[in-house]
Order: structure tokens, then sequence, then C-alpha cells
């Protein structure tokens, strides 16, 4: 079976082209999984800032795709100025690939590049991956930092960069425009939650729903969290990134509280985010705060190995985002069995039960995250028990084997749908 994906990352090219690939760490292990079956040939399409040849590493054939305007800085920066997109001139090189690498099935990763505009050119059946849905996510933007507020108190710097929040907030709704004509097209949509299920419902209306988990990285599957008892310090931990959305301002708010609560000592550290983070520094001025006296640890980006250490050091794991829909961040540390608190906001509830897998608390509100942590701190007996049950939903809903097949039994159903 020839499958063709178009991706918003390199995957596991990354490591043969050595560049700094952000975050899809779960694709490149689904690559790998599927590369594990002869019967799947696999070719993954992404764009890149430099001109590559196509190439193979490991068991997937890689077609990179130069993207207009970005090899330089200076280009990198102008295509911020101008904030104009490429669809026109990009979706013939897709056209291009498509034709060169013949597939059975197209399976598109996500709705935030053009990737799924390719639907309307192509007859070969094409299948879209829900990761984040950015309608809502632009909604729900400014709902920690309100955009005039955001405005005043970010730097110069991302200003005369223009990486503000407003113009990103823009770019986002420009995006999320392209990605209803997307989702209008798709025929077949893959989920994993129960929000992701109702927003495709409304924004895809003809589209068969398929679910099918996510892999994640390797490391998680084998570290164990294994704390039994809280030491005199309360270790929290939670991995950010510095998009305004993801809540740090939750957790400023949350850490001023328990900083105030008799005979409590804390620390908690985020991985992800250092001192020159743009919402570090908005928020910190905007809440006239500093993290460093709140007992907050920023540590900046670690690697998968660095971030399970830290995981295994720590007593708690606090997701704090305003929209997700299954955030890789809280699954590893479900996979690995520790007692989580996360924001009850798009699908974040389909991925633990309150009370029995984990606490959830309303996504922004300070005073239930404090209190979510002070409670499983009481009881830690409890929260421990909490851990082990979210450990056996995580290795049942991420296992790897499980949904690769699954996946594939997905296309072999679009496959034959569309024969019949």
């Amino acid at each position: 079976m020839k499958v063709l994906w178009f991706t918003n990352t390199p995957c596991s090219a990354a490591e043969k082209l050595q560049i700094k690939s952000h975050g899809g760490g779960w694709l490149k292990a689904l690559e790998q999984e599927l590369g594990k079956y002869p019967e799947i040939d696999l070719h993954v399409c992404f764009y890149s800032a430099l001109p590559y040849e196509p190439f193979r590493y490991g068991n997937t054939h890689f077609i990179p795709v130069q993207r207009a305007n970005r090899a330089s800085k200076l280009q990198r920066l102008l295509q911020r100025i101008t904030d104009k997109n490429h669809d026109a001139a990009e979706i013939p090189q897709l056209l291009q690939v498509i034709n060169q690498v013949n597939p059975e099935v197209i399976h598109i990763h996500g709705t935030e590049e053009n990737f799924g505009l390719i639907q309307q050119h192509t007859n070969t059946p094409a299948i879209l991956s829900i990761q984040g849905i950015l309608s809502p996510l632009s909604e729900k933007f400014f709902a920690g930092i309100p955009a005039w507020d955001a405005f005043r108190k970010e730097s110069l710097k991302a200003k005369l960069s223009f990486k503000s929040a407003g113009r990103l907030h823009k770019t986002l709704r420009r995006n999320a425009r392209r990605e209803q004509q997307i989702l209008q097209q798709c025929r077949h949509v893959i989920g994993r939650t129960g929000w992701d299920k109702q927003v495709s419902r409304v924004m895809s209306p003809g589209s068969s729903y398929h679910v099918n988990n996510e892999a994640l990285r390797e490391t998680f599957y084998e570290a164990r969290w294994q704390k039994q008892t809280v030491g005199t310090t309360l270790r929290l931990v939670t991995v950010a990134s510095d998009a305004i959305y993801k809540g740090f301002e939750t957790i400023v708010k949350a850490a001023r509280l328990l900083k105030a609560y008799p005979g409590l000592s804390f620390e908690w550290t985020i991985a992800g985010l250092h001192n020159a983070s743009e919402i570090v520094r908005t928020t910190q001025k905007w809440l006239k705060a500093d993290a460093a006296q709140l007992n907050i640890k920023l540590v900046g980006g670690l690697n998968e190995q660095q971030i399970a250490t830290l995981l295994q050091e720590s007593d708690i794991y606090c997701q704090v985002s305003h929209i997700e829909n299954s955030p890789n961040s809280l699954c590893e540390a479900m996979l690995m069995g520790m007692p989580v608190i996360a924001s009850y906001a798009g699908g974040t509830s389909s991925l633990l039960e309150n009370e029995k897998e984990g606490l959830l608390v309303q996504n922004g509100d300070a005073h239930a995250l404090a209190g979510a942590i002070l409670q499983m701190r009481s009881h830690f007996e409890e929260a421990v028990t909490m851990g082990k049950n979210a450990r056996l939903r995580a290795v049942k809903r991420h296992d790897k084997a499980s949904i690769t097949l699954d996946l594939i039994d997905i296309y072999k159903t679009v496959i034959n749908l569309r024969a019949s």
C-alpha cells in the first residue's frame, strides 16, 4: 500500500537534515511504527526553508518542498511583514508530489497548513487528521491576557519583528478561514477526542469520522514515575510553549496564591520557557510579578529524556492551557503514571476522568488550580492512585501496535470505499 503523508514537521528526517524540529515527536513515532510493516510504502512530504532532493531515511521516503520566501532571516521577516500566504504557488508543487508518488491514499496531518487544499484537485482518496483546530483556538487566543494588555506589555522587539500577539492572532484568523475551506472539502476526518468530533461535525458536515489515537515518544513508554510520598518541598511541573493561550499567566496567579498559603514549600518548574520568553516578560509586566520570587523555575527547552527525568523528580504535573485537543505533554505524564491536573478545555476531558485519573479544573481559574494542587498534596496517596489509574488508561490509549493497525484499517476502508 503506497501512502503519502503531508506533515507540518520533517518527522525522522529532522535527524538526517539536522533540522531543529519543534514538536511533532508523536508523528515521528507513528512514522517509525508504520515502517515496521513491509506492506506499507510510506512517503512523507513536508515544507523546507532550503532546497533538498527527495531521499530515503530508514524505511520512509521523504519529499521536501522548498517554501517560498523562507530561506533567509530577511525573507522570513519580510514574510511576517507582508503576512501573505503562497497557496497559489505552493499547491501546484504539492500536486506535483502527488503525481510523482502516485499514492493509493493521502494522509494530511493537521489543518494548520495549506496541505488540505489539495483535496479539491485530486481524485486520490484523502484523509485529514485533526491536531488542533484553528477556529476555536482563535476565539480563545486572548482568554488569559486581554488583547489590549498584551499589546501594552509585550516587548518592542516583538512588535518590530512582527511577532506581536496581535500580529500572530491576525495570521491565525487568516489561517482559520483557510481551515474552514479545507474542512468543508473533507470526506474523511481522523480524530481522538469528544471535542474534535463535535467541532469537526460542525465544520466538516459531509465527512466520516474515524478514531485513531496518537503514538507518543519512546522515552515515555519506558520511564516510570514511582514516588509514594511528598518531600518537604512540593515539586510541580509543566511543559509549555511561548504561545499566549497556553496559560502561563494562570501559573503565575496560582503560584502567587500558593506562595501565600501557610506552611507550604513548593517549586514549579516550567520546561519550554526561559526568562527571555516573550510570554514570560509580558505576563510579569502585566501582573507586576517576578516568576523567580514565586518559586517558578524556568528551564527552557529540554529533550525528551530530560523531560522524562524532570517528571520523575516531580510530584504533580499541571496542564494549564486555555484550549487544547489532546496535549501530548499531559498524555506523556499520564503514561508515566504521574498525578496530573489539567484544565477543562477542549478535549482534555476525553483524556482523563475527573477524580479517578486526575483532577480537572476550569481553564484560567487560578484559585481552582491552586486548590487542586493543595488537595493532591494533602491526599497524596489518592493522587498516587489516580496516577496509576491514569497510566492504565494511557497505556491502552497509546499502544503503538494498536494505533498503527487501526490506522492501516482506516486506510484500507477509505481505499475500498473509493473502489466500491
